[in-house]
């Protein structure tokens, strides 16, 4: 019989030694944490992996079954120390001391576009203008480019030397000709091309480098060949998903991925040189739910952008877990919900401001950080901005980190929610104005379309929560915006120092399901649905859609217009409500603002200074990127897609469709 245990013992240690061999790795080549990393995304073998889950499983299930005594002592103990701290926190603005003076050597805007976005500042301006505010009346399509299926196309296309450079609908990267729209060349990749953009190297412009989710690319631009000697066959395998545009720093190209980090690759060869974590340190070993990623930390899916003359990146991160439950990722989820400034020359951490603590509404910063100049106390300041999902705009000193506006700590609604500790605190900033609505207030906040509209809407939210920041409940619905800056973000003039940015202003039921014995890998699940009329039109207060000028050297809003039309209210005499939008914003210095993404499907061309509408083209699907703007043969072109968006056909689906096409503009002759 001892001997039976002595085997049983034994065997139990082996397969315990196994495991833990299976699921550790190390990696030196990270900074910023431990170099020891438990993680079962490691593991090879099938089986092992499926035992490990299985394991991870039952004890998060022990865990929520045996911990609710312990859980209510926290949360008492949590709220007496909450009813101890005041109110509010006045944070000051930056001091003379923490503003970095303008080098006057960083980005101009662009003429033609080598990068989404425009540039490494991301600021979506053209220097470009022959089409100004007089002659935009006559524009006209130029060429159109069909795809054989639909699908979307959310990455800013790119331009050099007559050509476009584009994702496809159909996982594929394509060349066309600039002048008509011909396809040049095409290259098939193993996920989706460029999904979030694509970039040129400007030392070396016979070379493009993207993501396809999968792989780091390289190919050359003449004929769309993989560039051999990168990597295997032009393509580096990678361990987690990549989709934003890459950054090229000297020798150096840079990415973001899922694993949540950025990394560093030598750009002629395709090694690894090292890696930047944006997890907290030594959060590594499995706790009840499994993924690392769930407990602190965000992964760089908003983008990135860089000052090449400083040798500093800038991160946008999104949420640290699940986006509406944060039960398995106690604390403040640093780096989550942040912009993070990292110095590439001395492989460090420079700064990091998190606008969200905990989020548990999905305010992630869904746009890359724009680098920009402005006013300040008499002297040009650069700054790093970025619009938020709240409807905030970050202004932040691109050295220190340090807000050039002052803000305010305020104390806000604790959860109730066993096993979630929400954040004491959100930030409000009073500058820039808030270029969207923040929270639900109420009847005032319900639509006014029509009487009916709004009877329909108050019996619809009767009986929910809402509010500051207010936290969701189990099986109770919460009222929020689904609102403010989405993935597109904004377009900045930097010599005005002027923002140009479109928004949402739509409400949102959430709440949270209890799943008891469906499901042990989470405690709760979310649920949630866009609040509409019995006609389909959104619940709130329109305008639902807007496009802000924000005048970043004040805070100060110069003009706010309702941004996209429901033809058949404006027909029955209800003013432009504007709608949904997910497409983007490029200015240019001839005075326009070209936006697109809305549910009516049109391009349209703004005044710059005043909002006015001055032209607008209906497209047979909306556009699901930012307009690409580029000069040949002394021509100028406004490159739109119109391929419409997931995101519209989830919200409305029985208006939004999916498209094939892309469509260049330019002056009649």
């Amino acid at each position: 019989m001892k001997k039976v245990v002595k085997i049983i013992i034994f065997s139990l240690i082996l397969v315990i030694f196994f495991t833990l061999y299976e699921v550790t790795s190390i990696d030196s080549r990270y900074i910023n944490r431990s170099s020891l990393n438990i993680d079962i995304n490691n593991v090879k073998n099938p089986q092992i992996k499926k035992l490990v889950r299985k394991l991870d499983n039952y004890f998060g299930s022990l865990y929520f079954r045996f911990s609710k005594k312990k859980q209510d002592e926290f949360y008492n103990r949590n709220l007496e120390r909450y009813k101890s701290l005041p109110n509010e926190i006045i944070i000051p603005a930056a001091s003379s001391d923490n503003l970095t003076i303008s080098n006057n050597k960083n980005y101009n805007n662009s003429t033609n576009w080598k990068r989404s976005h425009g540039n490494h500042a991301s600021n979506k301006f053209s220097n470009l203008k022959q089409i100004n505010r007089e002659n935009v009346k006559d524009l006209a399509v130029a060429w159109v480019h069909e795809f054989e299926k639909n699908g979307d196309i959310p990455g800013n296309p790119i331009y050099f030397d007559r050509t476009v450079y584009l994702s496809s609908t159909d996982k594929s990267l394509v060349a066309l000709d600039a002048t008509n729209g011909e396809k040049i060349w095409e290259y098939k990749t193993e996920g989706m091309a460029a999904p979030r953009g694509l970039i040129l190297n400007e030392e070396d412009k016979s070379k493009i480098y993207f993501c396809d989710q999968i792989n780091l690319n390289v190919l050359y631009a003449s004929n769309g060949k993989p560039v051999n000697k990168f990597g295997k066959k032009g393509k580096i395998k990678l361990k987690k998903k990549c989709q934003i545009t890459p950054v090229i720093m000297d020798d150096k190209i840079i990415i973001g991925t899922f694993e949540p980090a950025i990394e560093i690759y030598d750009i002629n060869k395709g090694k690894l040189l090292w890696k930047f974590n944006l997890k907290r340190k030594n959060n590594n070993f499995f706790r009840y739910g499994g993924k690392r990623h769930d407990y602190s930390g965000g992964n760089p899916w908003g983008g990135i952008s860089a000052d090449l003359n400083r040798k500093i990146l800038y991160v946008s991160t999104g949420n640290a877990g699940r986006f509406y439950e944060g039960t398995t990722r106690p604390g403040n989820n640093k780096y989550s919900n942040s912009i993070v400034a990292i110095d590439i020359k001395n492989q460090k951490l420079l700064w990091e401001f998190q606008e969200i603590e905990h989020d548990i509404w999905n305010l992630d910063i869904a746009s890359p950080p724009i680098l920009t100049s402005i006013k300040k106390n008499n002297k040009k300041i650069d700054v790093v901005v970025a619009p938020t999902k709240y409807g905030n705009t970050l202004v932040l000193d691109r050295v220190t980190g340090k807000n050039i506006y002052s803000y305010t700590n305020k104390k806000v609604p604790l959860s109730k929610v066993p096993g979630e500790k929400t954040s004491f605190y959100q930030k409000v900033f009073n500058l820039p104005e808030a270029f969207s609505n923040q929270y639900f207030k109420g009847d005032d906040d319900i639509t006014n379309i029509s009487d009916e509209s709004y009877q329909y809407v108050k019996n619809k939210i009767k009986g929910a929560t809402y509010g500051f920041f207010m936290p969701h409940s189990i099986d109770k619905k919460n009222v929020l915006y689904k609102s403010g800056a989405q993935w597109m973000g904004a377009s900045i003039d930097n010599k005005n120092g002027i923002m140009y940015v479109p928004s949402n202003d739509i409400p949102t039921f959430i709440w949270l399901e209890d799943l008891n014995k469906k499901n042990t890998y989470y405690k709760y699940r979310m649920k949630g649905n866009i609040i509409k009329d019995k006609l389909g039109y959104p619940g709130s207060k329109p305008p639902w859609g807007n496009l802000t000028a924000i005048n970043l050297n004040t805070g100060k809003i110069i003009w706010k217009v309702p941004f996209g039309e429901y033809e058949e209210l404006t027909k029955k005499g209800v003013p432009i409500t504007g709608t949904y939008n997910y497409g983007g914003v490029t200015a240019t210095a001839g005075g326009l603002v070209f936006a697109t993404g809305t549910l009516d499907n049109k391009i349209r061309a703004f005044d710059s200074k005043t909002g006015k509408e001055l032209w607008s083209y209906k497209l047979p699907f909306s556009g699901s990127s930012p307009p690409t703007i580029y000069e040949y043969n002394d021509e100028q072109y406004i490159l739109v897609s119109s391929t419409g968006s997931i995101s519209l056909r989830k919200a409305f689906p029985e208006i939004s469709k999916s498209g094939n096409k892309i469509f260049a503009f330019k002056l009649k002759k």
